[in-house]
């Protein structure tokens, strides 16, 4: 739809409790750590706004969003509500009552859609013989949600490779992916490629994190989804930045993970563990010669410079950018 409407949402807004103070809290925190996405995402959102964020700082969804997490946890950011536009979505009915309501109104709805040969293609995938109930369901996948046949074919099929044969599950399922923006036969095999190739190395994350067979969060989800098929991260590589944040926070923080994976990834250095090792011992070295050279025992020239190093310039910066948006 093209109309706009005000909804009341969450939003997140610089934290009162350090206004004015933004560039000294960066210096020393954020920006001795913070990788180069972090960096421009949170310089966008204090001149523009969270909108059209990941655009604008030049990187993908699932960054903007994991460095927004990392500001977040440091302190810079904080949630409140405010109004924002928003795109007017279609109100769907609840999952159980997408099925239409009488008989007749299933046999309009089979006719005008020509649903008849959907209805026996997904008869044979799931081997039965569906009851009215269950025709009802197929046609209020393809009246209320206005999914495509194929859509329909493609995750029965789905479901049913998954161990889930209940018409009821496939309906649940169509109802929460249609809400995720997932609509089309395109989106819908994007999605499903995306979920049978981060499962097998969500498996070895699990255990890695000591998650167990409880289900995981949304955002555990979507961040072991971008590391392991956005960013193509082995989980070896994932398991160093996992030992590395528990060692320096004490505990399991996938904000702090990530940002240690975009700082390797940005190195050129993440696509392997052996990779992520030799850079690491490098770092150790260049911090050694430049610690030396601070002594009086080094080499007369400039060391290397760290990947941390450049506090004094994006503090001026993030200023600069804040004075702006006062």
């Amino acid at each position: 739809m093209d109309m706009k409407e005000k909804t009341e949402k969450t939003v997140l807004k610089v934290n009162d409790g350090i206004r004015g103070d933004i560039p000294r809290l960066a210096g020393k925190i954020a920006l001795r750590e913070a990788s180069a996405d972090d960096l421009r995402v949170l310089l966008v959102f204090l001149e523009r706004g969270a909108e059209r964020i990941a655009r604008d700082a030049g990187v993908s969804e699932a960054r903007a969003d994991a460095a927004l997490d990392y500001w977040r946890e440091a302190g810079i950011l904080t949630e409140g509500t405010g109004t924002e536009p928003t795109e007017a979505k279609k109100t769907l009915r609840p999952a159980d009552e997408l099925a239409p309501a009488t008989g007749e109104e299933t046999a309009e709805i089979i006719r005008r859609r020509g649903l008849s040969g959907v209805i026996d293609e997904a008869q044979k995938l799931l081997g039965k013989t569906f009851n009215t109930t269950e025709i009802g369901i197929v046609a209020g996948l393809s009246e209320q949600l206005e999914l495509e046949p194929a859509y329909v074919l493609t995750l029965i099929s789905w479901c049913r490779n998954r161990g889930k044969d209940s018409l009821r599950y496939v309906e649940r399922t169509a109802f929460s992916l249609v809400s995720e923006g997932i609509e089309t036969l395109a989106q819908l095999e994007a999605y499903i490629a995306r979920r049978e190739a981060s499962e097998s190395g969500i498996g070895q994350i699990r255990k890695m994190f000591g998650i167990g067979e409880r289900a995981l969060t949304k955002t555990e989800e979507k961040r072991f989804t971008q590391w392991l098929i956005d960013d193509k991260l082995p989980v070896g590589v994932i398991g160093i930045a996992y030992d590395i944040t528990v060692e320096a926070t004490g505990k399991v923080s996938l904000a702090y993970i990530d940002k240690i994976l975009s700082k390797w990834k940005e190195a050129g250095c993440a696509g392997s563990a052996e990779e992520v090792e030799r850079f690491i011992e490098r770092e150790k070295a260049e911090r050694g010669q430049a610690a030396a050279q601070k002594n009086g025992r080094g080499p007369k020239h400039d060391p290397i410079p760290s990947t941390y190093d450049s506090g004094d310039f994006f503090a001026r910066a993030v200023e600069r950018s804040y004075q702006k948006k006062k």
